[in-house]
């Protein structure tokens, strides 16, 4: 990939990724912008080893399946407005190696999705190829010094991995509550390497004091009682190995653990599948109706659909006329015709 696609140097680093925009905005320019990832938000990942890491990546993009109710939701949001000038941008973060980019957008064709930009790992720096936490925040951080500071951002990821506690921390950088020696720290204490610290503190400082997260959105994966940071989850139901526990807490001990992102931050929602972010994203003037219609249906065609108001309804950010008029939406027959009065 040409050189003009890799993250910019700082002090004599750069970060390996590869990152490409499509549609640079100009600076007053305040309209909304959604990043996604890609893995478990956008397209079904299922792994549990090597092998299946391999049989990913020669995947071809008819073999990937899209999360019931990404398609819609996508093509809702970029399609919300009619002015396009104002059209939304959509933009993605993928974990995934860079060389996976034709067949990613090979699958987005497929399904109808534009997209304004997008970012991959460069799996070529072996010693970095762990670093998920510290890829996102850079590749965000990135993203955001391209992004008029006017634009609003609403976040989607999956509780698989970090997205949770990525998303929250990015929203306290921006907002300039984490910064230099501070943000270094925690960087670090979530394995992030010195020198890719050092380069997102730069980053950091080179950001105007403004939040630009509205809402975060998490699909749940983890079947979990209670909300764990980073270093504490575990996959699946039942109960740990005593072996896996103890080795668990001496590492845990070294570090310094977030706060859980729900204490943290009452904008992300934890929502079962996306019939209930579109709700939630209708209810907020962000999705039209037949859209919110449209994702519901493709959930529950799917057939693991939840009650789709259930996020809606425990959020304290929206009122009674809110949930009346997205059950209005939902409960709306587009193919039933006005009847005309009889004379």
């Amino acid at each position: 990939m040409d050189a003009s696609f890799q993250a910019p140097e700082r002090n004599g680093f750069r970060y390996p990724l590869f990152r490409r925009n499509d549609r640079p905005l100009p600076a007053e320019w305040e309209g909304s912008l959604y990043v996604w990832d890609i893995d478990n938000t956008y397209l079904i990942t299922e792994w549990k080893g090597l092998r299946d890491l391999l049989r990913i990546r020669f995947e071809d993009a008819l073999d990937k399946r899209p999360v019931p109710g990404a398609v819609p939701l996508l093509r809702g949001l970029g399609d919300s407005e009619q002015d396009p000038e104002r059209r939304p941008a959509i933009h993605f973060v993928s974990a995934s190696p860079h060389t996976m980019r034709e067949v990613l957008e090979r699958r987005m064709l497929i399904d109808g999705v534009v997209h304004d930009g997008i970012s991959f790992r460069d799996w070529g720096a072996l010693r970095y190829l762990r670093d998920v936490f510290g890829y996102k925040i850079v590749a965000l951080l990135l993203l955001r010094r391209e992004t008029p500071p006017g634009a609003r951002e609403v976040l989607f990821g999956d509780d698989r991995e970090h997205d949770p506690w990525v998303y929250s921390l990015y929203s306290r950088i921006c907002a300039g509550e984490l910064r230099g020696e501070e943000l270094r720290e925690v960087l670090e204490s979530q394995r992030v390497r010195s020198a890719a610290a050092a380069y997102a503190v730069a980053l950091a400082d080179e950001l105007p004091r403004r939040d630009p997260v509205d809402w975060i959105f998490i699909r749940r994966l983890r079947k979990k009682k209670a909300t764990s940071s980073p270093a504490e989850g575990a996959e699946g139901e039942g109960e740990e190995p005593a072996s896996e526990r103890r080795r668990r807490r001496s590492t845990t001990r070294r570090r310094r653990r977030p706060k859980p992102p729900g204490q943290l931050d009452a904008r992300l929602v934890e929502v079962e599948d996306y019939g209930q972010a579109a709700a939630v994203l209708f209810a907020a003037g962000r999705l039209r109706a037949e859209d919110l219609r449209a994702v519901v249906a493709e959930v529950a065609a799917a057939g693991d659909s939840h009650p789709p108001l259930a996020a809606l309804e425990r959020l304290g950010a929206f009122g009674a006329d809110d949930l009346e008029r997205a059950r209005a939406a939902l409960a709306e027959d587009p193919g039933e015709a006005p009847q005309e009065e009889a004379e």
